[in-house]
């Protein structure tokens, strides 16, 4: 699975930022299985709003940059729905 897949998942849970995301991959449930950095997370982040899979908003933060936090659009949803029934690759060990 790659990280746009993950990203679009994760946001199936409700509205993130990335650093939120990255957390998810860190210590949350996608720890187990997958390892993202920010390197990675950002630009799926951003090709995702690019095909308007997820849009993204900012919020005001006193004393630091504004804060974007991005969600699932139903288109969103459907591509995600047809990536999930796609047969999985073979496990590599």
């Amino acid at each position: 699975m790659d990280v746009q897949t993950l990203c679009l998942g994760s946001l199936t849970m409700g509205e993130a930022s990335g650093y939120e995301i990255k957390k998810l991959f860190e210590e949350g449930p996608f720890a187990y299985f997958y390892h993202a950095s920010y390197g990675s997370i950002y630009p799926a982040l951003g090709k995702l709003a690019g095909k308007k899979l997820i849009t993204m908003r900012e919020e005001v933060q006193d004393g630091r940059p504004d804060k974007k936090v991005y969600s699932i659009t139903p288109k969103g949803q459907t591509v995600l729905a047809r990536k999930l029934r796609k047969k999985a690759a073979p496990d590599q060990i």
